[in-house]
């Protein structure tokens, strides 16, 4: 008489389920999706690239608005210039040394200091100054 067990081991053995195609689609279905959010977030127009573009945005926004800044400062300074003949004139008389008729003109130069001269030296046995 045999056992249970021996009963097993003279069973045919248990038929493997093939991959159906229904299987095999859902992993090419999930290989694609992967690939796609990989693309999405690293490709040449993914996540990190629009990142990148907009710090490059902002830090070119600050140039134009320091451009434009200075840029409303030369026109007001322009529109100084036409309007007040005192600023023309200040203006010569700092960058081109320009005077009026009748104002006379003093140059004063620097002189490199020179060093003090050596205090006299005193020989101590005749009290006397040396040089």
């Amino acid at each position: 008489m045999g056992s249970v067990v021996d009963r097993l081991n003279e069973m045919p053995p248990l038929p493997r389920r093939a991959p159906t195609p229904r299987r095999t689609s859902r992993y090419v279905l999930s290989l694609v999706t992967i690939l796609l959010v990989a693309n999405a977030i690293v490709g040449e127009r993914g996540l990190v690239a629009l990142f990148r573009a907009n710090q490059e945005h902002a830090r070119q926004q600050q140039v134009i608005d320091a451009l434009r800044e200075e840029n409303g400062r030369l026109h007001r300074y322009a529109r100084a210039l036409s309007a007040e003949p005192r600023i023309i004139e200040d203006v010569a008389r700092r960058e081109l040394g320009m005077i009026k008729l009748g104002e006379q003109l003093f140059i004063i130069r620097n002189t490199e200091a020179l060093p003090p001269p050596d205090p006299p030296r005193v020989d101590p046995d005749t009290a006397l100054p040396t040089r």
